[in-house]
């Protein structure tokens, strides 16, 4: 067993005691102080970003994330989508019935993370003429639907935009330079990366770019030609995308999947998917998106409820005047792998971590650990500000 970066780097081989440790955690058999020192194990895995890969292949390594259920606060290690299957009899080959059980409650299925270099089936060919319910083509598969905000989430997640710390940021051109990077590692058809039919712009002018380049390209074949525009934006309503640029909106003709479940004020990071909406068409409409909310147009930094974006502002510049003090913090927000995303994880050097919630109200139970703290059992924002000071930065100076 080792632990990996998402890019597949190793980081280090688990020790022998380590991975005895992890199988009976994954088999049930823990109970008092060695089940804490898995859980301990797993939190500083997971604080730190990185994934566990699987040895019980000779060919592939099965790559599994650690996840934290925020209605139990509790810890599970969950298998990628997409990457190889364990070995029969492997401990590890099966995640944690609490995990498929959240996923029986959505009627959606849950975004996952996608794998690069397989084809991202983000939208269905067009329904054949005989079929009596037209030719629309935006009465996709639910799932192939779904496939967009997994697309989304994987973006911001491979890119590091749901990492904040002084000495890795970067401007917006920087930010955007990121997603497009990740996304040439995307084919939006068989060997043909996504990034070759991606405007990072939402406006007029590249909309006509992108469908002259969709119009002209001979690579889709009998396939449905279809791209992707990626933006900032203010606010999507009533089918409508807005941004700063146009007063009327961009109209949307399928389904807005949102991160979360529920709407949140912009700004947003919105992909949208960019297609002709009947076989032979040359009109092209802007069909599916996905959103997630952001920090602000500068700081594309995921945001789970307009509620966090104040003591957000406030964590960043912490860990900006930390950083002038020579302590590195990094403040991470897993965007995959959970159901409840309002988890904030600051790591320092990795022998401290601390999770944090700035959501007012408790979306489930929560952990009883000292390393967990909610932001609205504080009686200010100053008081938030020293704790987290405090925890970091004692016994350093």
């Amino acid at each position: 067993m080792r632990i990996i970066e998402k890019n597949a780097a190793l980081v280090r081989t688990l020790t022998p005691a380590e991975e005895d440790l992890l199988r009976q955690f994954a088999q049930g058999t823990l109970e008092g102080p060695r089940l804490l020192q898995a859980n301990q194990l797993l939190m500083k895995i997971r604080g730190a970003g990185h994934w566990l890969a699987c040895d019980c292949q000779a060919s592939a390594l099965p790559v599994l994330n650690v996840t934290l259920n925020s209605h139990t606060g509790t810890v599970f290690l969950k298998n990628n989508p997409g990457t190889a299957e364990h070995a029969p009899g492997c401990a590890f080959i099966r995640d944690e019935r609490e995990a498929a059980s959240e996923r029986d409650d959505l009627d959606a299925p849950p975004a996952a993370w996608l794998p690069p270099d397989t084809p991202l089936r983000l939208i269905g060919d067009f329904k054949r003429a005989s079929d009596e319910s037209g030719g629309a083509g935006t009465g996709s598969d639910k799932r192939e639907q779904h496939r967009l905000l997994s697309l989304l989430l994987t973006l911001i997640e491979a890119s590091g935009l749901n990492l904040y710390a002084t000495h890795l940021k970067k401007d917006l051109t920087g930010q955007f330079a990121e997603l497009r990077s990740v996304a040439s590692r995307y084919p939006l058809i068989e060997r043909v990366p996504a990034s070759n039919y991606l405007e990072t712009r939402l406006d007029m002018k590249h909309m006509m770019m992108l469908k002259a380049r969709l119009r002209d390209s001979r690579v889709f074949g009998n396939q449905r030609r279809h791209g992707l525009l990626l933006d900032c934006v203010s606010q999507v309503k009533a089918r409508k995308l807005f941004n700063e640029r146009s007063e009327d909106g961009f109209d949307f003709q399928g389904h807005h999947l949102l991160w979360g479940g529920s709407k949140t004020p912009g700004p947003l990071l919105a992909l949208a998917i960019y297609s002709p909406t009947t076989a032979g068409s040359h009109f092209y409409e802007l069909i599916h998106v996905a959103s997630v909310p952001v920090l602000s147009r500068g700081q594309l930094f995921p945001v789970y409820r307009d509620e966090e974006r104040e003591p957000l502002k406030m964590l960043i510049s912490l860990i900006d005047w930390m950083a002038s003090k020579g302590v590195k913090v990094i403040m991470r927000r897993p965007v995959i792998g959970g159901r409840v995303m309002d988890e904030l994880v600051l790591s320092s050097d990795q022998d401290r971590v601390l999770s944090v919630s700035l959501t007012a109200q408790p979306l489930g139970p929560e952990p009883d650990a000292e390393t967990f703290k909610r932001f609205a059992d504080f009686k200010s924002l100053d008081t938030f500000r020293k704790y987290v000071a405090g925890f970091f930065m004692r016994g350093r100076e």
